[in-house]
């Protein structure tokens, strides 16, 4: 994986399934699940689910950001997807 990469695009917000299907600067599209960070959240994730704002995310400086400060590095957005979509198709397989 080639880190570096910044968010160039929020393309769609699933704020039920706490999903985000962003597009990368290299041109790479994937949904990130975010299910992991917002099921059971803490600090600055509980902040953004008490005020409603999960679909009010942003792009700062190429990282997914909430207006509450929260914000999330584009390589470990792109981490999670990647899992996500092997995890994917190793249940397609089975």
């Amino acid at each position: 994986m080639k880190l570096g990469n910044q968010i160039k695009q929020i393309i769609d917000i699933d704020s039920e399934a706490f999903s985000i299907k962003i597009r990368f600067t290299d041109g790479v599209v994937m949904t990130v699940p975010m299910k992991h960070i917002f099921e059971k959240p803490k600090g600055l994730a509980a902040e953004v689910l008490r005020g409603g704002m999960f679909e009010k995310c942003f792009l700062e400086s190429g990282a997914l950001a909430w207006p509450n400060g929260l914000e999330f590095c584009p390589d470990a957005m792109r981490m999670w997807g990647q899992e996500s979509e092997k995890a994917s198709r190793s249940r397609k397989q089975a």
